[in-house]
């Protein structure tokens, strides 16, 4: 099927086609969409060592948007990683109907090529893929996707006006997310560090799932109803979610000696950031399942979760509760839990930037460093959940509309 044909299936009942080792999936929830009808967007890039654990994410999170926002349709697009994984079967279980393009690779022209076919406003656009800051995020193998690229900016046409961005990947925060503020002009949430996986625990709480970063008495929790409202099952490596690590980057990339332990917003337009966080909170996958009409208690159960960390023996993460409930956000503004130097950013620009050598990076070397611009000290934990608090009563007062 080539890509014309299969765009203009996005809005009929879809079919699966045969196998290919050149192919990405695009899954719809209904079968058949409808044009003018807000959308949830989720693009799960190729996983290489990390198979089909992107797509499992995304996946997980488009199941979340159907629970909080029954009233939109969603759509996964994701590449092939390998004919070792099922994709097809992973997204049909999770509820979805499966168009397949054979011939195709998922490249930054097919993307914006599928979401201007959706003809519908896109309420949030989530990517879920490797990354780093010198060459942008990996769609599949060299295809990859730069705030640089014309096809970039050209996504913003696509975007519902309260709209919002995540860039589940690694240093995310670094440039893409910044950028996209600017050029799409959406709030936009990226990591400053390494993005891991997570998974539910027996104790109700979420942990990096590589091996001694949870309590060993713990166990998967299996089936759960604390995700979406119905009982899934939850068995290893079923459920995933991705968040930023609590510690500095150092990888293959380079090193970062600062960063945050949570997603940061960036937006061009401080009014829209409350509302955002908000919109946020209810389409992370988390502790309990929401709705825009949830109690404040669950709601800020969900915040502390993305928010605090998921330390293995959780003395950060009660200690970051705590200053949540207390209100220590509002007096100490250099507030911080993450395991490291906290990076200092506004709403569109950081005190740290990171700068890479393209002669390294062609020499197999860590090609990239952070540059401190300031010695201004971290406020960005106290900044956000001010915003975060400002977005719960606008909420309470039904002053937001998603």
């Amino acid at each position: 099927m080539k890509l014309k044909a299969l765009l203009s299936a996005l809005i009929i009942s879809g079919v699966t086609l045969s196998e290919s080792s050149h192919a990405f999936l695009v899954a719809t929830e209904p079968a058949s969409l409808r044009a003018g009808v807000p959308t949830d967007v989720f693009v799960a890039g190729d996983g290489n060592e990390q198979g089909d654990l992107f797509l499992k994410s995304a996946a997980l999170a488009a199941q979340v948007s159907k629970d909080r926002f029954p009233q939109r349709q969603r759509v996964v697009i994701s590449a092939v990683t390998d004919s070792v994984y099922d994709e097809g079967a992973l997204l049909t279980k999770a509820g979805f109907s499966l168009r397949k393009l054979d011939g195709e690779k998922l490249s930054k022209e097919n993307l914006l090529a599928l979401l201007g076919r959706l003809q519908a406003p896109i309420s949030s656009l989530q990517f879920f893929a490797h990354s780093n800051p010198r060459v942008g995020m990996e769609l599949k193998g060299s295809a990859r996707l730069s705030s640089d690229d014309p096809e970039f900016a050209e996504i913003k046409k696509f975007l519902a006006p309260n709209a919002i961005a995540v860039f589940h990947s690694c240093s995310s925060g670094w440039v893409m997310a910044p950028a996209a503020a600017k050029i799409w002009n959406r709030p936009t949430f990226g990591a400053f560090t390494s993005d891991d996986f997570q998974e539910l625990m027996s104790d109700g709480k979420w942990y990096f799932h590589d091996a001694g970063l949870y309590p060993e008495n713990l166990s998967r929790i299996g089936s759960t109803s604390s995700i979406v409202r119905e009982n899934i099952k939850c068995g290893s490596r079923e459920c995933l979610r991705l968040k930023p690590a609590n510690v500095p980057y150092d990888g293959a990339v380079g090193r970062f000696g600062k960063g945050l332990g949570f997603y940061k917003v960036f937006s061009t337009n401080t009014d829209k950031i409350p509302a955002a966080l908000i919109h946020y909170t209810l389409l992370v996958p988390s502790v309990t399942p929401l709705t825009a009409q949830s109690s404040r208690k669950d709601i800020l159960a969900v915040v502390k979760d993305w928010m605090c960390p998921s330390d293995k023996s959780s003395k950060l993460r009660d200690a970051c509760s705590q200053a949540i409930d207390s209100g220590a956000f509002q007096k100490n503004p250099t507030l911080s839990f993450y395991s490291g130097p906290a990076v200092a950013c506004n709403n569109i620009d950081c005190q740290t930037v990171v700068k890479c050598s393209k002669l390294k990076s062609a020499m197999g070397l860590p090609s990239c460093k952070a540059q401190n611009l300031s010695d201004a000290p971290s406020t960005v934990f106290s900044d956000q959940m001010k915003m975060i608090m400002k977005g719960l009563q606008m909420l309470e007062q039904r002053q937001i509309v998603f």
